[in-house]
């Protein structure tokens, strides 16, 4: 039974489930009515295929930052950003470990005009196909294909968001990045911008429920660093050679970063 002292009942841990409840209900709504209410006029309004692009984006950051806003408000979790203004520039490869669920979520409310790669499994969702289809998103399904469309995306002054990890993290296991991330900022010339992201206590993990809510109130902090000296590009050649000496690297800082 919960103390008047304990975790549970100083954080509302019974409120904040619900909440949560109540959150993820509204996504899901949410995606509805991007899809077949707000999307559909852009498709009349704007003609031009890549202003259709950039409005929806738009509209996902904003929804986005709605949802974000709406989790913190009502008591699911508190967050920080430090030196968040760098995610606002254009052009950037952002790059993320990624502890929770909702990762890539809190990065796109961050960034009006976000790229990124996701699950295809998505552009058959009924929730979330409208949302990637119109904004252009990447399906991850042809590995060349991602790190050409990528790169392209970079060159033309997007930002792209991309988890080196390809998926969540395990809790207690090391990190496995993959190449694709190295290749995409080789061939686009373009140093990433590294984002830590913490989550104490862990919420939204791999493998675990959104209902298996942690009982103190989690905090996530997000942390945006330059890669300038961690990360030679000029003058390299896109090759697996230096795609391997660059995961490297990036695990090593990640890795560092974390147990900080």
């Amino acid at each position: 039974m919960a103390t008047e002292n304990s975790p549970s009942r100083r954080d509302y841990y019974w409120l904040r489930l619900l909440a949560t409840a109540a959150a993820f209900s509204l996504f899901g709504l949410g995606g509805l009515v991007l899809r077949f209410v707000l999307f559909p006029p852009l498709k009349l309004i704007y003609r031009d295929p890549e202003v259709r692009k950039r409005r929806a984006r738009l509209l996902i950051h904003h929804t986005f930052r709605t949802f974000i806003g709406f989790m913190h408000v009502t008591g699911i979790y508190t967050y920080g950003f430090r030196d968040e203004a760098r995610l606002r520039r254009p052009g950037q490869l952002v790059l993320a470990n990624h502890p929770s669920l909702i990762d890539v979520v809190f990065l796109i409310s961050r960034i009006p005009n976000a790229n990124c790669i996701v699950k295809a499994s998505l552009f058959r969702n009924p929730f979330m196909r409208g949302a990637v289809t119109t904004a252009d998103y990447i399906p991850n399904d042809d590995p060349e294909r991602i790190i050409e469309l990528a790169a392209r995306s970079l060159q033309n002054g997007e930002s792209v968001v991309l988890f080196p990890e390809g998926t969540r993290s395990v809790p207690g296991r090391p990190f496995r990045f993959q190449r694709g991330a190295a290749y995409m900022a080789l061939r686009a010339g373009v140093k990433p911008t590294l984002v830590t992201i913490r989550c104490n206590p862990p919420m939204l993990m791999k493998n675990i429920p959104w209902y298996s809510i942690p009982l103190s109130r989690p905090h996530f902090q997000f942390d945006i660093a330059n890669a300038d000296n961690l990360l030679q590009l000029g003058g390299v050649e896109e090759s697996p050679l230096a795609a391997r000496e660059i995961t490297h690297k990036l695990k090593a800082f990640f890795t560092e970063e974390c147990v900080a």
